[in-house]
């Protein structure tokens, strides 16, 4: 399926994922990391950061891709400054230079895990399974009242091993990982990023 990255382009299927999300338009926000910030903290980065630079908090969703199998938005919190330009202080695992975001204005933060939004790009039923198990991660997270959570032996095995399948590095004209039937070029390789 392909590392999790910032889409190239805003597709229809971005457009329509956004649009379930509130009337803002995604836009492209440029990564200008603060040296002391955390990786994927970004609401706590913010909050420290407009502590000594000003500014404001602006809540959202940054949208991922998953090759050509799925898109995603997480929750994300991103800097504001007192001249109206926006930036991502946060750094990101992938070492993104830019990320896709959309503004959320019903969207609050009280140190509580927000659930993804995750929406499949093919009729591949294991890409299906996948955002079954983590729609279900998400939830068991978010009703969790401590900071850490458990899940099922079972489901945690279940993931990684559609991750693993979904990772696999196959040929163009091969059959896709994610057992669509379809060959590989024409399904999650099809925009291969």
């Amino acid at each position: 399926m392909g590392r999790v990255t910032t889409p190239r382009v805003i597709t229809p299927e971005i457009r329509e994922l956004c649009r379930t999300i509130s009337e803002h338009e995604p836009a492209f926000v440029a990564v200008n990391v603060d040296p002391g910030s955390l990786i994927n903290e970004c609401f706590h980065n913010i909050d420290t950061y407009i502590e000594e630079h000003g500014g404001q908090r602006v809540l959202g969703r940054s949208i991922w891709q998953r090759a050509n199998a799925l898109i995603e938005a997480e929750a994300h919190a991103i800097w504001k400054s007192p001249t109206g330009e926006m930036f991502d202080i946060t750094p990101h695992t992938n070492n993104e230079t830019s990320i896709l975001f959309v503004i959320d204005p019903k969207m609050t933060y009280a140190g509580n895990c927000i659930p993804n939004i995750r929406k499949a790009l093919t009729s591949s039923p294991l890409v299906a399974e996948f955002i079954v198990l983590f729609n279900e991660r998400d939830r068991i997270a978010a009703e969790s009242k401590e900071n850490t959570f458990s899940l099922p032996t079972d489901m945690v095995r279940r993931m990684f091993e559609i991750e693993q399948i979904l990772n696999q590095r196959v040929g163009r004209n091969d059959p896709c990982p994610c057992q669509s039937g379809i060959k590989y070029k024409k399904c999650c390789g099809k925009n291969e990023i």
